[in-house]
């Protein structure tokens, strides 16, 4: 991975960067925190602004990939 961003990745990052701030400023409740929406639409901005700088983001609710054994480790496995 380069340190340098190219000038497309620099112009994700500024729309991101604003999407983000907009998410988080909404008060449509009176809460003083943002609603629901607009925190999650904030998170999944800020997940693709972390993936531009090569970080990987987990959703913990979805299941990691599961690798199956082979059949001949599954019989190894059983003692058969």
């Amino acid at each position: 991975m380069s340190d340098t961003l190219t000038n497309k990745e620099t112009s994700w990052l500024v729309e991101l960067g604003q999407d983000i701030q907009a998410d988080l400023s909404c008060d449509a409740n009176g809460t003083g925190l943002p609603c629901r929406t607009d925190r999650l639409s904030a998170v999944d901005s800020m997940k693709r602004y972390l993936e531009i700088h090569n970080y990987s983001v987990i959703d913990k609710n979805k299941k990691p990939y599961r690798i199956m054994k082979s059949k001949s480790q599954r019989e190894e496995n059983n003692g058969n």
